[in-house]
């Protein structure tokens, strides 16, 4: 059973007060984003880490979704972040949807609207297909293995658009980057990024 409690001595990053902060200039050295925050540290043993496994790997999807609300708060209060058009969560294979029974980043993303009214499309940024083994790939060839199975449909409905992209758990940033590669060409998109948590090196 998940604690609501749990959340209260969990610490929360500054992302969203500073502009250049950590997770920002990661993300400029390879892509190109309005603004982008992680929630929480993600710690190895830690009560995020517990949180997160939970909502991944033990169908507690309603986990996803409290988290995503309290991000969804954060995003709101921040003066950093425009409010943006739509929500788009990273997507995952259709046979990981089946074996899973839920997308984790759809849940995080419905608990954004919740507290923002921000509608989600999850139609236009596809996963084509699973990833292959990512074993003995230097960091280029993860990015490329990752942006092939990346589709877009319809772009014409992102042009002039602000979109947040919400995630799980920011790690080597193969997978945003992926998805913002294939999304920041659209003509005049504003592209914003929302993590649940960001890996401590």
């Amino acid at each position: 059973m998940f604690c609501v409690h749990c959340m209260s001595d969990v610490s929360i990053t500054d992302h969203f007060d500073i502009k250049e902060n950590e997770l920002v200039m990661k993300l400029f050295a390879r892509v190109n984003v309005d603004h982008a925050a992680a929630l929480h540290y993600f710690v190895k043993k830690g009560k995020v880490q517990k949180l997160v496994h939970a909502f991944k790997y033990k169908n507690k999807p309603q986990i996803a979704t409290l988290m995503g609300r309290t991000l969804g708060i954060k995003y709101a209060e921040s003066p950093l972040f425009e409010n943006a058009d739509m929500i788009i969560p990273i997507p995952i294979h259709f046979a990981r949807l089946q074996q899973r029974g839920y997308n984790q980043s759809y849940a995080i993303a419905k608990g954004v609207y919740e507290e923002t009214k921000i509608p989600i499309n999850s139609k236009t940024l596809i996963k084509n297909k699973g990833i292959v083994s990512q074993t003995n790939k230097n960091r280029s060839e993860r990015f490329v293995n990752v942006l092939n199975t990346f589709d877009v449909k319809n772009p014409e409905k992102l042009e002039g658009k602000t979109i947040l992209i919400v995630d799980d758990v920011f790690t080597t940033g193969a997978t945003i980057e992926a998805a913002i590669t294939k999304l920041q060409d659209i003509k005049g998109i504003k592209i914003q990024v929302g993590f649940i948590a960001m890996a401590v090196d």
